[in-house]
């Protein structure tokens, strides 16, 4: 009986660090996931990084980077110390139309690779007009180096980005004034006397 109690938790063990095995993988990630501006902020920039996680054997990695074009320009596009720790790498300048880089990429010059967790690349947006801009990752891929440069599968996690309107100073000054107004007004009625007759 207590050999059976033994393999039922054995087994419940190991399903469990089976399921834990399927959840884990990689992911390439917008960092900071989602931004908030205001819009005193526009004709500034900011950055946002293209980040890996739980990566083995990576070789070479590219990338299409999408946003509003309404909203945000890109000015800069810097790799990450990821590859580049490992060896020395070749990272071309990405190719940029309107609202997108056609391709951000890096390759390792030998056949070495990276492992585990870090910054791919460091983009520097320009912020252009209140509204929203999604940051999006398109068309990813994930080289292996050896023989036939077998892909890594990974999981996507886009970024947004907001820019807020401000409210502006003149509509909350006639606010004010109008709600001073109507506030005298009703005081006034409310202390206004009254004649009685006998």
């Amino acid at each position: 009986m207590e050999t059976k109690i033994i393999l039922v938790i054995v087994f419940a063990f190991c399903l469990s660090l089976a399921g834990l095995a399927r959840g884990a993988g990689t992911t390439i990630s917008i960092n900071p996931s989602s931004s908030t501006l205001s819009q005193s902020q526009i004709g500034t920039s900011f950055q946002i990084n293209i980040s890996i996680s739980d990566v083995t054997n990576l070789w070479s990695w590219k990338v299409r980077l999408n946003w509003n074009p309404d909203v945000l320009n890109v000015t800069n596009v810097e790799e990450g110390p990821f590859l580049k720790s490992v060896g020395a790498t070749l990272f071309p300048p990405p190719p940029q139309r309107d609202g997108y880089l056609t391709e951000v990429s890096s390759t390792l010059l030998s056949n070495s690779s990276a492992s585990g967790a870090g910054i791919l690349a460091a983009v520097t947006f320009k912020v252009l007009a209140s509204g929203q801009s999604d940051i999006t990752l398109n068309e990813t891929e994930l080289l292996q180096p050896e023989s036939g440069h077998p892909q890594i599968n990974c999981t996507i996690n886009n970024g947004h980005i907001t820019v807020v309107p401000e409210f502006p100073s003149w509509l909350f000054l006639t606010f004010t004034f109008a709600a001073t107004m109507l506030a005298a007004i009703l005081a006034k009625k409310r202390l206004k006397p009254t004649s009685h007759y006998d």
